[in-house]
């Protein structure tokens, strides 16, 4: 079940700026109206982690909307399980930015998630909008950890970004690491070497040219960091890892 993504990063900005059809602009959390302000203040209808919206929203920059996907309840077999504390970290696509423009070169870069896909995503970097009644999040799109179609990610269903590989980190059942056998402690959650089960598509530079990803299915790597990605498949523990984070690679 993918109702939940951990992360190791740091939190980034959450300024998010939003067009506004009602003539309401957001900007880092905050509401301004453009008519005139109530006993002689500025009207705040928002607050740092979630805005009220009631034109419509266009997205700007790589920020994506997204549709949270609703807490399962309940296991397959009828089994009820305790609410959530946290909301899942996953939800459809509803509506995604123009790109982002790079600082340096002024080329812009299209996001690479599109309108209608289901996607698991990071924790950090997200605004929480009440939109239309109903709750939902912004997200950058370098957030994406993987997209999936059907109702739940498995490896024949997903689908990595562009730039970024799924890892399955090694399993305490004695793997080895080019032949040296490894520590149970080296085999822990927290570990940072596995096996590429799933490649993203090629990543593009600061002037949109494409980069080859240099890391294949079925390589051993070692990377420094990763978001931890949960699927319902066994024991097996799963990290999706952007290519640059990865040192070396090895074969069997």
């Amino acid at each position: 079940m993918a109702s939940g993504v951990g992360s190791s990063r740091k939190p980034r900005g959450l300024g998010v700026a939003l067009l506004l059809a009602a003539g309401t602009a957001i900007f880092a959390g905050h509401s301004f109206t453009s008519g005139p302000a109530r006993s002689g203040r500025s009207s705040y209808a928002a607050t740092r982690r979630r805005v009220q919206i009631d034109g419509e929203l266009q997205p700007l920059l790589s920020y994506l909307l997204v549709k949270p996907k609703e807490a399962v309840t309940a296991t397959k077999s009828g089994l009820l399980l305790a609410t959530a504390k946290e909301k899942p970290s996953e939800g459809e696509v509803l509506s995604v930015g123009p790109g982002e423009v790079h600082k340096e070169t002024g080329v812009r870069v299209p996001a690479w998630a599109q309108v209608g896909m289901k996607i698991l995503h990071g924790k950090y970097g997200v605004e929480e909008v009440n939109y239309k009644g109903e709750d939902h999040v912004l997200v950058r799109d370098d957030e994406v950890l993987l997209s999936y179609t059907g109702d739940e990610p498995t490896l024949e269903t997903i689908k990595m970004p562009r730039g970024k590989v799924l890892i399955k980190l090694l399993e305490e059942s004695g793997e080895t690491a080019g032949g040296i056998l490894l520590s149970k402690g080296a085999m822990k959650s927290d570990t940072t070497m596995g096996e590429v089960v799933a490649v993203g598509d090629d990543d593009l530079d600061k002037h949109g040219n494409v980069v080859p990803m240099e890391i294949s299915v079925g390589d051993k790597v070692r990377f420094r960091y990763g978001n931890e990605v949960k699927l319902d498949l066994g024991k097996s523990e799963f990290r999706s890892v952007e290519a640059r984070e990865c040192l070396a690679k090895w074969s069997k």
